[in-house]
């Protein structure tokens, strides 16, 4: 079940951030977004209800996506999702247009004056193999009045291998990446399948040793600045340093038992006939 985010406790513009969202997935899905594949915190709601809202949309795409097709569809269906969500003054724009990564960025006013704004972004540097992508039902809140829809998304392995990537690039410290992986690990994710059909045994052992440096690097001071706003009430009221030190130990526990794991039987750089510079923990 997905909450609403009135169901969690959270303000208004929450909510119509988190509906617009949703009204935007829904239209991409319905105007045959086959080829896209969500993941992120809207994917993590999608498979586990997490109660993590989030201020951005995001997609994985096959290559056989064109950058015209993506450039002519993406603003059309943010701005549609913005009117039926109920906004006006709604304004589209690019903010990232590269090769390998888009973004766009919906600003919009409620009827009361409330200002929601978000972003959806489009990487282009590939998939995992198909076996790890699934289609899933997705039934918005009752309240939000979308009609349940289908949508692709990353099972388990992939996502969790996504969040491991994401967590140890060297160019980000973001707490909701350690957040994600808490609740994957409790619901038994385990990326190593993804890990063991993709990913070098170098690329594995250099990273191994990353995983607590990293992990410690993101404090408490950023959670409670970046993820506890995003958090429902009932789940942040109990939220302090002590508590979010024990996420981050488990987290680095975890994700260190699965790269030891994965190590012993991952297959060389020169049998998977891959650079282990460029492989990433994520699959592609």
């Amino acid at each position: 079940m997905i909450f609403a985010a009135r169901d969690l406790g959270l303000g208004a513009d929450a909510e119509l951030r988190d509906r617009t969202q949703m009204q935007f997935l829904a239209l991409l899905v319905r105007q045959g977004a086959s080829r896209f594949v969500l993941k992120g915190g809207m994917a993590m709601r999608a498979l586990y209800a997490s109660v993590r809202l989030t201020k951005d949309v995001d997609f994985d795409c096959e290559n056989s996506v064109s950058q015209s097709s993506m450039q002519a569809q993406m603003p059309k269906a943010l701005a549609q999702a913005a009117r039926l969500a109920g906004l006006s003054v709604i304004e589209v724009s690019q903010t990232k247009r590269a090769d390998r990564s888009n973004r766009w960025r919906i600003r919009g006013t409620a009827a009361e004056g409330t200002a929601v704004n978000w972003e959806v972004e489009v990487s282009r540097r590939g998939l995992p193999p198909a076996d790890f992508i699934e289609t899933r039902a997705f039934e918005a809140p009752l309240d939000y009045r979308i009609p349940n829809f289908s949508v692709r998304v990353y099972d388990s392995a992939a996502m969790a291998g996504g969040k491991v990537n994401a967590l140890l690039s060297d160019n980000r410290s973001v707490p909701r990446d350690v957040y994600d992986l808490s609740v994957l690990a409790r619901h038994g994710a385990d990326p190593t399948p993804l890990w063991l059909r993709c990913v070098p045994r170098e690329t594995l052992e250099g990273k191994r040793d990353a995983v607590m440096a990293k992990i410690e690097r993101i404090d408490f001071a950023l959670a409670n600045a970046e993820l506890l706003p995003f958090l429902a009430p009932s789940v942040r009221d109990g939220f302090d340093a002590r508590r979010w030190d024990e996420i981050r130990l488990t987290v680095a526990e975890r994700v260190e038992k699965w790269i030891e794991q994965a190590i012993p039987r991952a297959r060389t750089a020169k049998e998977l006939n891959r650079d282990p510079d460029d492989a990433d923990f994520a699959g592609r």
